[in-house]
């Protein structure tokens, strides 16, 4: 942010009014507007309607970045600047903690630093950097979003979870939960990083579960430990004859983390599972993953 001010000599106690709330150009750039990610719309809009200037289409190019390339004329054209930036979009985290096992006024969350490159310039994730930062006592601001289908069944139901990274957060959530009220249903995870010293996450609780019941399964993939890569999808292949029965006696399957390629990838393997342990064309294969969703018996909650 203060970088923003100094790039453009703006005043930043002058109270600006843009679309949706009016505050102090310090209090917007700092909480209410996006200011890292612009999107393409409002980079054509800096380029064509304020500054004049023609800017090629580029990759995450934030506003700071903007200002230096192509500078603002003043600190009046930068309020016009901050009138058309879109408010910034709230970052979704799946909730890994469950009421039953760490009670009803904690929620914990599974967050992974997002780092990438602009230009060989080492950039971070808006949510996850600002997490790596604050220390232990920071208060912020924040809403819980309800999620209406990707919920756990009744407690006799077996389940089946895929969460690779930190798609693994809402099924700590599950088994913490399933634990605590005794389900009778069955537990099994599948779980998925790049090396098993470095990144196996929630290593310990899981193998407690394993020891203890609440999980009937783990099976675990390193895709980096080994020469050949290995992922989620091929420790399902090689349980394909076990998950096809699962399912078959009305288990619930869920899957969470990225939706490319993971989740994909995973759908494809099911649809190969379907056809050789059921016995079933490709056409066949994919109406029964369809029979899954129409029945609410798999879910997704991918990004």
């Amino acid at each position: 942010m203060q970088e923003i001010i100094t790039l453009t000599g703006i005043d930043p106690e002058l109270e600006i009014q843009t679309s949706k709330v009016t505050s102090s150009v310090r209090e917007l750039l700092q909480k209410h507007l996006n200011i890292l990610y612009p999107l393409k719309s409002t980079i054509k809009q800096y380029a064509t309607i304020i500054t004049g200037h023609e800017i090629a289409e580029q990759t995450r190019l934030s506003l700071p970045d903007l200002l230096k390339q192509f500078p603002v004329k003043d600190a009046k054209m930068f309020e016009e600047v901050i009138k058309i930036l879109t408010a910034q979009a709230p970052r979704l985290y799946s909730v890994s903690s469950a009421p039953g096992s760490h009670g009803v006024n904690e929620i914990h969350i599974t967050v992974s630093k997002d780092e990438f490159y602009v230009e060989d310039e080492k950039r971070t994730g808006v949510s996850s950097e600002y997490f790596s930062t604050k220390p232990v006592g920071t208060e912020f601001e924040f809403f819980i979003q309800k999620q209406k289908h990707f919920r756990l069944p009744t407690e006799d139901k077996d389940v089946i979870m895929i969460g690779p990274g930190t798609g693994i957060a809402p099924f700590r959530s599950f088994i913490a939960e399933r634990d605590a009220q005794a389900a009778s249903g069955r537990n099994w995870l599948f779980f998925g990083e790049q090396h098993f010293v470095t990144d196996f996450l929630y290593q310990t609780e899981l193998q407690d579960y394993l020891q203890t019941g609440a999980l009937a399964n783990l099976d675990v993939a390193f895709s980096r430990d080994q020469k050949e890569k290995v992922y989620v999808q091929h420790r399902m292949k090689e349980k394909g004859a076990e998950l096809y029965e699962w399912l078959q006696n009305g288990a619930y399957m869920y899957i969470s983390g990225k939706r490319e390629p993971t989740s994909k990838d995973v759908e494809k393997m099911l649809v190969d599972i379907f056809k050789e342990h059921g016995n079933k064309s490709e056409e066949e294969a994919e109406k029964y993953l369809h029979q899954l969703v129409e029945e609410g018996r798999w879910e997704k909650d991918v990004y």
